[in-house]
């Protein structure tokens, strides 16, 4: 008897330390959003600058990335909902991995522009499911104590990975068409689907995503400026009073998001910049700001974000204004291009970053949820409204006009939070989420 309670004991506490082992790892399925991320971050460039091709001009492609955030907003709510309610993960991940294929080569058998921008619409739509249930399978694949950790690394992989994409369309773009490269990266997606069906386990567990602290390790998506995760879901606009300045410095900076980057590509190809260039600078871009995120967060253990927030602001409006800059100097409009893209990168880690960072120093724990929420519901209307309004001027007015407007609300987004400057933060987030099983 007592030998069969000692080998029951022996049995439990290896199977306990297996558990352990098997919880502190980071999970494998992470590695399954590397050919996703080759795959999204190389076709980021090939949609709009097919679009060019198609004869898009400004206004087009304005109305185009409107649409293409729009579509994903609604998406993005729509299908983090839907897996909340009914518990499931894998299989919204399975859809939004499989769409990218099948959309991906839809894209390539778009014989025009309004093809272009009702399947890119719908593929966004789709694309939104990667975005706000990823983060929840995360949270119950990895203990607590190292969700920092994880919300890092996985991250990390998807950003180095959203940087080889693009390499990987600088290389070819030269050699294949547009057509050729959306069959490409929708092969590419590929194995990206297989490894995750063999490796999401499902976690049938609630879990309140109000409830969660904010991150400030998140990398955004530059293209789209979808972020790899989304926790709390844009479903309504709750103002708190003490964070009212920083909503309106948001949505300033947001428009001028939307009238900067979804008219830049248009800028430079109708000013002869060629494609392989447009690559190469989204490609400065995208790794400056991987590689500044981790810093930038570090560095706001004991900085005032916002200050950080402004510095962030000051530069994104000084990347603008080189597109400003006389270019009857050879190679004049490259450099100017290559600086904005330097600056916008660099900017774009310090403005995620201490956005974040504010929300969750400002907020107490039971409000850091809808605070994220709101933020996620302006900063999409602003980019929604900076896109069609900077169509609209460059193609009605000038693209000078867009630009110097797009400059000045980033400059301006610096006023509403002035008077946050001189506050003293003294603790940051610290709320650990609740879980528990529906019935």
């Amino acid at each position: 008897m007592k030998n069969m309670k000692r080998k029951v004991a022996t049995s439990m506490q290896a199977r306990k330390a297996s558990l352990i082992v098997q919880n502190t790892q980071m999970p494998r399925w992470f590695y399954a959003f590397v050919p996703f991320k080759i795959a999204t971050g190389g076709s980021s460039q090939v949609i709009p600058l097919y679009a060019i091709h198609l004869g898009a001009g400004a206004g087009e492609v304005g109305l185009l990335n409107a649409l293409s955030t729009l579509a994903s907003t609604i998406g993005t709510i729509f299908w983090g909902k839907l897996s909340d309610k009914t518990l499931r993960r894998k299989v919204f991940i399975l859809m939004g991995l499989l769409s990218t294929s099948v959309f991906l080569s839809l894209l390539a058998f778009a014989e025009s522009f309004w093809d272009l921008l009702l399947i890119n619409a719908v593929y966004s739509f789709f694309l939104a499911s990667t975005v706000s249930i990823p983060i929840v399978l995360l949270f119950r694949n990895v203990r607590k104590t190292r969700w920092d950790e994880a919300v890092g690394k996985f991250n990390k992989i998807g950003g180095w990975a959203w940087v080889l994409g693009l390499l990987i369309g600088f290389m070819l773009v030269r050699l294949l068409s547009f057509k050729e490269l959306f069959l490409l990266f929708a092969v590419v997606n590929i194995p990206g689907f297989v490894m995750a069906l063999k490796t999401i386990r499902e976690a049938p567990v609630y879990l309140h995503r109000n409830n969660i602290k904010p991150f400030v390790t998140q990398v955004v998506q530059k293209g789209r400026y979808l972020p790899n995760f989304i926790i709390h879901l844009p479903t309504k606009l709750k103002v708190s009073p003490k964070l009212s300045g920083f909503y309106l410095s948001s949505l300033f900076f947001w428009v001028s998001s939307g009238m900067y980057s979804t008219q830049l590509p248009v800028f430079l190809i109708k000013n002869g910049v060629t494609s392989q260039e447009v690559f190469g600078f989204a490609i400065l871009n995208s790794s400056i700001s991987a590689m500044l995120y981790q810093r930038v967060g570090t560095k706001l253990k004991s900085k005032n974000p916002a200050l950080a927030l402004t510095q962030g602001y000051f530069f994104r409006s000084l990347g603008i204004l080189l597109l400003l800059l006389p270019f009857n100097v050879p190679y004049a409009l490259l450099i100017s291009a290559a600086g904005s893209y330097v600056l916008w990168g660099y900017s774009w880690s310090y403005i995620s970053v201490s956005s974040t960072s504010l929300i969750g120093r400002m907020s107490s724990p039971k409000e850091q949820g809808s605070a994220l929420a709101t933020a996620n519901l302006v900063n999409s209307a602003g980019f929604v409204l900076g896109s069609l309004a900077g169509g609209f001027v460059a193609s009605q007015i000038d693209s000078f006009l867009n630009f110097a407007i797009a400059s000045s609300l980033s400059l301006l987004a610096v006023v509403p939070i002035i008077s946050l400057m001189g506050l003293s933060f003294v603790s940051p987030f610290s709320a650990l989420p609740q879980i528990r099983r529906k019935n």
